[in-house]
């Protein structure tokens, strides 16, 4: 008989064999340190199958798959790790026979259970010495603490009004990191929250570290303007409700006039028929910026005019074309579009994820200054589609934070929220653990083009692990 191990990656770590017999068997199958068992490798083997299997299994000669094997039956069980629950290794005892000896599997359950053991021993002294550094560091109450180890997460009572679970999950991926010395950087929080995080790598204790927060006193955080010399032709598209008409605004900032407006939809409400020539000649006379809001709107004629207009606009009268997307738009849109100096697309609010938490923080404080968004009110947001983008996003902080005024609140809660906006995706309910887990899997099969196996070659983990936890994380 002779005993096997395997690592995380079912590659082959050490082996002990009872004779002379089954070590040359073992050389001629190749089961040599550094070689890979993984299923996806050589098949059905009791050193590879149990990681996909998360369980123990006995293969019985004829029952491999590759015929150099099938002389030989083994029983395989996986260590995994008690508290964090990962794939450690697997134990594998393996014998020259048409089945296994029914003694292997209490035998290596046993060694299973033991390595079990010392690893939660192990993992209750990293957690003495992360508890230590936290406790060394929490009496400062002017502080948020925050300490964070590969299975445990503390938090004080500023750092945990801080702190959102995606925060958590960041921080245990800076925690994890192996080259990780003391430093201090700074970081923005999902809640929009500008800070500077002093890191400080827990001895004695791989993959833990010691957080403490002190906010970045600034302007608060304001969604993105055109400040800079109005060009002669400025073209800005984008959805409704992306600030179409407040960057067409910006874009006129350092006139020395007022600009004009033309309303397109406005006027075409109001039963007249939008008229672009007299526009145009108003503002050349009155030397003015002009904007057309909604130039996607116009019929032909108006759109032909406003083409010839753009070549001809100067830096003291510019002309600033608001319409719909690109790729929205007619060709003769899309004519004019092209002929201005400059071109501003305006992305949808449901492309601007990572920065959507700082611009509702900022459209918050417009709305009610005293006011601020949990971190839990921050996710809820974060998990909408926006089809009304900044209009929409507008409207439902202006109700929350009326709600939130009328409980006598000056924190906005989940329960402040319209009820349709409550609502969370799985992502959202992740602990800081599971936030870290889920962006390693979603960056390993970035890596790997979608390609599962070679993903959870990656990460270490079996293709069923990837499977169950992808379905587990919302992936």
């Amino acid at each position: 008989m002779s005993l096997l191990l395997v690592d995380h990656e079912c590659r082959m770590v050490s082996r002990v064999a009872s004779g002379s017999a089954l070590e040359r068997r073992l050389d001629d199958v190749g089961a040599a340190p550094g070689v890979p068992f993984g299923e996806d490798m050589v098949g059905t083997t009791a050193l590879g199958t149990p990681a996909e299997i998360r369980g123990g299994i006995a293969i019985n000669g004829r029952e491999h798959y590759l015929e150099q094997f099938k002389s030989l039956s083994c029983f395989g069980q996986p260590i995994i790790h008690p508290t964090t629950r990962r794939l450690a290794g697997i134990i594998c005892m393996t014998e020259i026979s048409d089945q296994i000896n029914p003694l292997a599997v209490p035998f290596v359950n046993g060694i299973v259970a033991d390595i079990a053991d010392r690893l939660l021993d192990r993992s209750r002294a990293h957690q003495r010495r992360v508890l230590d550094a936290f406790q060394r560091a929490a009496p400062r109450r002017d502080i948020a603490v925050a300490a964070i180890g590969d299975d445990l997460q503390l938090t004080n009572a500023l750092a945990a009004e801080l702190l959102s679970p995606t925060d958590i999950g960041a921080l245990r991926m800076v925690a994890a990191d192996p080259r990780l010395r003391e430093t201090v950087m700074p970081l923005t929080l999902v809640s929009g929250i500008d800070v500077e995080v002093q890191v400080e790598p827990v001895a004695g204790a791989s993959g833990a570290a010691l957080f403490r927060f002190r906010p970045i006193v600034a302007a608060p955080a304001t969604p993105s303007v055109i400040a800079t010399a109005p060009a002669c032709s400025v073209a800005i598209t984008g959805e409704p409700g992306t600030g179409r008409s407040t960057h067409a605004r910006s874009a006129t900032v350092d006139a020395q006039v007022p600009p004009m407006v033309l309303d397109v939809a406005d006027e075409l409400i109001a039963g007249r028929h939008p008229d672009v020539l007299a526009a145009l000649a108003l503002a050349r006379r009155e030397r003015s910026p002009l904007i057309i809001d909604g130039a996607d709107l116009l019929d032909d004629r108006s759109v032909a005019i406003l083409g010839k207009a753009a070549a001809q606009a100067t830096r003291e009268a510019p002309l600033v074309v608001v319409s719909g997307p690109r790729e929205h738009v007619g060709s003769g849109v899309a004519a004019l579009l092209s002929r201005c100096v400059t071109r501003i697309d305006l992305a949808p609010l449901r492309h601007r994820t990572s920065e959507l938490a700082a611009l509702a923080s900022a459209m918050l404080t417009e709305i009610d200054e005293g006011l601020s968004l949990s971190g839990q009110a921050t996710d809820a947001l974060l998990c909408q589609d926006w089809p009304g983008n900044f209009s929409e996003l507008n409207a439902v902080l202006r109700q929350s934070a009326s709600a939130c005024v009328g409980r006598a609140a000056r924190v906005v809660e989940p329960g402040d929220l319209p009820a349709a906006y409550r609502t969370t995706s799985r992502a959202a309910h992740l602990s800081g653990r599971e936030q870290a887990e889920r962006t390693a899997i979603v960056d390993a099969l970035d890596r790997a083009a979608g390609n599962k196996v070679h993903a959870a070659r990656d990460l270490g983990i079996s293709r069923t692990t990837l499977y169950a936890r992808m379905r587990a994380l919302g992936i």
